[in-house]
Order: structure tokens, then sequence, then C-alpha cells
């Protein structure tokens, strides 16, 4: 399931032990509820917050998308012929609270770009971005993962080999077509206990 396994390194086992300490001195000075309101407030940040819709916005397939609902008729045929998007963006209010996350194909586009000029990445190069899909409401996201049996898990894009462009190259990791089956993650289904 998981796409890229870190290797750990010595920051990550600094990190640990700088956790475990944090942990220790606010347990001896606060004790143990503040402990637990910390562990259950991550929690809900990561699960059912409507700002935790973004984490399953950004790094989910969602094919049942509608291209015509985001642009003219022509460009929707040519869409439905596209492979589907690897990310989608969200363009609403919650932006302003989650420091432009949600727009996150003008991040993947334009990485060196502050998130304070993201909006203006997606004003000058509009063409581009209005005929993708995108998602209205990360509320909206979270519900449609939780109750959708064509959205879950197993709906990410899994890059053989490090990655590749699509369309491009003539090389052994490029293809001419899309997205491959075993890329879409679309028959982890199978492999794993109760899902499907």
């Amino acid at each position: 399931m998981f796409i890229y396994q870190l290797p750990i390194s010595k920051i990550h086992l600094f990190n640990i032990v700088v956790q475990v300490a944090f942990d220790y001195v606010l347990v001896k000075t606060c004790g143990w509820n503040a402990f637990w309101y910390l562990i259950a407030s991550s929690f809900l940040a990561g699960s059912l917050h409507p700002c935790a819709g973004h984490f399953i916005a950004e790094h989910y397939v969602f094919e049942r998308q509608p291209p015509e609902a985001h642009t003219d008729a022509a460009t929707a045929a040519a869409m439905k012929l596209a492979p589907p998007p690897e990310t989608f963006s969200y363009y609403g209010p919650l932006n302003f609270f989650t420091y432009n996350v949600g727009l996150h194909n003008e991040h993947h586009d334009f990485p060196a770009v502050p998130w304070t000029r993201l909006w203006e990445v997606n004003r000058i190069a509009k063409e581009f971005y209005d005929p993708l899909p995108q998602h209205r409401s990360w509320v909206g996201v979270i519900w449609q993962f939780i109750w959708d049996k064509e959205v879950g898990m197993w709906c990410r894009v899994k890059r053989a080999e490090g990655g590749r462009k699509v369309g491009g190259g003539n090389g052994p990791q490029c293809v001419q077509a899309g997205w491959k089956e075993e890329e879409l993650g679309a028959n982890e289904a199978s492999s794993i206990p109760g899902v499907k």
C-alpha cells in the first residue's frame, strides 16, 4: 500500500528521541490528560476533520469526477480519452486555513513557487487548470472515500521503477499510452482482506 518507503536515517532517529523526550516532559509537568489530548487531537486532525480531506483529495484517484462539470463539451470529450489525473486540486475557502495546500496541481507543476503565490500561478495559467477535474469540498471527499465502493485505499497511482513521464520518451520506464492497470492500484483490493 505504501508507494515509496524512505530509509531510516539519523534525522529520523533524532526526531524519535526528541518526541519521546517532549512527551516525557509533558506527562511529568502537565499529567497524562495533556498527553491523551495531543493523541486524540492528532487522530481527529487526520481523520474526520474537514481539513483532513486534503490528504485524500491530493493523493487518491477519483475517476468519477465528471470532466463535463468543469469545461466545454469539446475539451470534456478529449479529457475522457486522457488517463485519470494523478492528483486533484481544491479551490475552496479552506485553503485560507491550510496555506493553499488545495492548489495541489499548481504546487506540483511549480514546486519552487511559495504557497503565498499559488493563486497567482492559477490565475496566469487558468486555461490549463480550469479543465482539470477538481474537488469542490474536502468534506465531500471524505464522504465519498468512506461510502463509495469505487473509491478507497486501493485508488492510488503507483509508479514502478521510480516513476515515468506518461506518454513520453521511448525508454523502458516510458509508455506511449496512459497509466497501466497495476500503476493505478485498482487490483490491490483483492490482496487487502475485507476490501470491496
